[in-house]
């Protein structure tokens, strides 16, 4: 398998090249184009034993994960039935697209930013405390971990930060991190500067590891379009 990303940064899109047998899961909606040779599966966004039993908790996971992290409860597998056979995917928004390869380790990622992997990552939700109730990003995120390959997307363009020690992002730009990286929620300033600047929650980062940025707040523009719709 050989993934490309193209169309960077405003309209990422990612183009993966499949072999004979090789499967890729993208979330529903998400795809462009494929081949010809190429079979399309939907299920459940969620994994399950088999069996009835294992379709429900199919089900209940695929439930959990639409109406707490904002994901779409379906999910496609694209499993090429010929060598040489790709599928292009892409988010729904404006923004960029960015490839990672797992080899053991986990990424966390904002729960909007995910787009696709292989079968081989485990893609499982997980809470990110009470805290983050009072974030507008939600609090629940997605941990990924295994050994393949995982495509994020992102509102605005990706900015990758080496972290080694201390580092602060508003809530509405944390696309995903990795490493030995522990954050708390807090304010950007004293409770004026949450309440007047703008600036909303940050989460404070410390340790070593990688977080990817998004350039652009959806938040923010979605508080800037409401204003000019007619009433």
């Amino acid at each position: 398998m050989r993934i490309e990303v193209e169309a960077r940064p405003s309209y990422g899109m990612a183009v993966v090249h499949l072999e004979d047998g090789e499967t890729f899961i993208a979330e529903s909606g998400a795809m462009v184009a494929m081949s010809p040779a190429i079979d399309v599966a939907t299920r459940f966004n969620g994994t399950g034993t088999g069996g009835v039993a294992g379709w429900v908790v199919a089900a209940l996971t695929g439930l959990a994960r639409k109406f707490f992290a904002g994901e779409s409860l379906f999910v496609n597998e694209y499993l090429a039935k010929s060598g040489s056979q790709q599928v292009m995917v892409a988010p729904p928004l404006v923004g960029d697209v960015e490839h990672l390869s797992l080899e053991g380790n986990n990424i966390t990622v904002q729960s909007t930013s995910y787009l696709g992997s292989t079968k081989n990552v485990n893609v499982s939700l997980v809470w990110g405390g009470f805290s983050m109730l009072f974030s507008k990003e939600g609090a629940f995120f997605l941990k990924c971990g295994g050994n393949g390959e995982l495509v994020i997307n992102s509102f605005g363009a990706i900015e990758k930060v080496t972290v080694d020690g201390s580092y602060t992002v508003d809530t509405g730009h944390v696309v995903a991190w990795e490493g030995d990286l522990n954050y708390q929620l807090g304010r950007a300033g004293s409770w004026k500067s949450t309440m007047l600047s703008g600036e909303g929650l940050v989460m404070n980062f410390s340790g070593q590891g990688t977080v990817w940025l998004q350039t652009r707040n959806l938040g923010s523009m979605l508080g800037w379009i409401r204003p000019q719709l007619p009433t």
